[in-house]
């Protein structure tokens, strides 16, 4: 019996090879790499808000922009440690900076409501889908990169890995395009902006979790 047992383990681990442990700080710096490349990227082909040329700050957009890169590197560093499961890990600090940066679109929609934006208007609806449209398309490489970092771990919970992957993503990239929108207006922000935030934490929990499966 003992011998069977033996063999049984022996044949159990044969083919097995010893796996390089991932890193935090390599995968965090991955992370700050990429949404690094994105932002280059999209002021290299959009430009720069002129007021940040020129040195002037708008509040609303300081705060704003503040919250999308709390969030961005809260969630980053979450997913990070999600890549390797331990007993005990809390992953809920990311959730923290959520509630912030969800003040945004609530804020924006209570504004919108009470007549303080003209959200429905033509010229709005071309304005926020264009900012929608380059704020997910800037967030894809983050994206594209913590997914990857995933597949190299095993995250014990794909669907709240990916969820929080894709938040992550949507923030780092409407926070690299909020450096090109001049729009300082709560309910642009909080309504369009927030929008590539959650609809890349939607895309984040529906197709991480086949992707990362172990």
């Amino acid at each position: 019996m003992t011998h069977n047992s033996d063999v049984l383990i022996a044949n159990l681990v044969g083919n097995l090879e010893p796996v390089k442990p991932l890193r935090f700080a390599h995968g965090f710096g991955l992370a700050l790499a990429a949404a690094a490349v994105s932002t280059v990227l999209l002021i290299g082909l959009y430009g720069m808000r002129p007021d940040l040329q020129m040195g002037h700050v708008n509040p609303v957009h300081l705060i704003a922009t503040g919250l999308f890169l709390g969030l961005a590197i809260a969630a980053s560093v979450t997913v990070i440690v999600m890549s390797r499961p331990c007993v005990g890990t809390d992953h809920s600090g990311w959730t923290w900076a959520a509630a912030m940066a969800a003040l945004l679109p609530a804020a924006g929609l209570i504004v919108g409501m009470a007549g303080g934006g003209d959200l429905l208007s033509q010229d709005s609806l071309r304005h926020g889908i264009n900012c929608f449209m380059i704020g997910g398309a800037g967030s894809l490489l983050v994206f594209a990169m913590l997914v990857w970092w995933l597949r190299k771990g095993a995250p014990t919970a794909p669907d709240r890995a990916g969820l929080v992957a894709g938040i992550a993503a949507g923030s780092f990239g409407i926070f690299a395009f909020s450096l090109h929108c001049a729009e300082n207006d709560i309910v642009h922000i909080g309504v369009w902006h927030s929008a590539v935030v959650l609809a890349m934490a939607g895309v984040g929990r529906v197709i991480v979790p086949s992707l990362v499966r172990w």
